[in-house]
């Protein structure tokens, strides 16, 4: 008799009658049963659930979540941890371009870093440590260093080779002159003369040879007002003793586009001029195999 009892009380119609207190009008009636009203209380509770785990997934996570602070504390330490070992990269590499840059500057011919090497961050490996690799005696690196000096000091055809095989790559671009002038002193690697001097009228505008960005542009005290230029395929110009310069770090500088002026600056001037230089993937070249310097 009771298994028929409840579902007739689930299903037994009711209705509820709103009425004027007034004159007893009725104004709302509403059909009703207990089935409908345990069905429409179970979907108001599950959506209330809903959107009390959405907020305490969000915006009241910090205040509902225990662990909520401990998780987003991890979340940061791994991004600023993530960011200094980004920093620290990116600083390693400007250092070594920097360190790049002022042995240019001070006229080394064989610096530490190539500019490949330093765009990349991996230093070069050296000859002791290829020889300590490879087990090599020590009798077998200084005949090696021996004939890598002699190769050097008396051009064979292999260094004739790796020349034309530079101006090859540098066929592409299109070197504008510094400046008009006549050229007292020649490219003399062997006399530690990296570049080319010229002598120009005095407050000669000096130009950009290519398009390119400023990495360097200061005074030292040897070589007065110095700015060096990067431009495409790993080649840097370099032009020092001015009276001023005109860029700073950073700028974009097109072809022939003004960038100093000559000038007497720096101990090691005896005269104004212009002392320009070219280097290209770290190696100094001499700057009127690709510039025409008669005017």
């Amino acid at each position: 008799m009771s298994k028929k009892i409840f579902p007739t009380w689930l299903t037994h119609r009711y209705q509820l009658v709103i009425r004027n207190e007034a004159n007893l009008a009725e104004r709302a009636a509403v059909h009703f049963n207990y089935a409908k009203l345990i069905a429409l209380a179970v979907i108001i509770l599950l959506i209330a659930l809903g959107i009390g785990l959405l907020f305490s997934c969000s915006l009241l996570a910090r205040w509902l979540n225990p662990s909520y602070l401990e998780q987003e504390n991890k979340r940061k330490l791994l991004q600023l941890s993530a960011a200094v070992d980004s920093l620290d990269e990116q600083t390693a590499q400007q250092t070594k371009f920097i360190e790049l840059i002022q042995c240019v500057i001070e006229g080394q011919e064989d610096p530490t870093y190539t500019l490949e090497t330093a765009a990349s961050g991996t230093p070069e490996t050296t000859t002791e440590t290829l020889t300590a690799e490879a087990g090599y005696p020590s009798d077998a690196l200084k005949e090696a260093d021996v004939a890598l000096r002699d190769e050097f000091e008396h051009p064979t055809s292999n260094w004739l080779a790796a020349r034309h095989q530079i101006e090859d790559d540098l066929k592409s671009l299109f070197f504008f002159r510094p400046i008009d002038g006549v050229i007292t002193m020649p490219f003399e690697p062997k006399t530690g003369h990296y570049g080319v001097d010229i002598v120009a009228r005095d407050k000669e505008p000096i130009k950009c040879i290519a398009d390119g960005v400023v990495v360097f542009a200061s005074c030292d005290i040897q070589m007065g007002w110095v700015i060096v230029v990067q431009h495409s395929q790993n080649l840097l110009s370099i032009y020092k003793h001015n009276a001023t310069v005109l860029k700073k770090i950073g700028d974009l500088v097109r072809l022939g586009e003004v960038i100093a002026i000559i000038g007497n600056s720096g101990d090691l001037s005896t005269g104004p001029h212009l002392h320009f230089e070219i280097w290209y993937k770290g190696n100094a070249m001499n700057p009127e195999d690709v510039i025409q310097f008669c005017v």
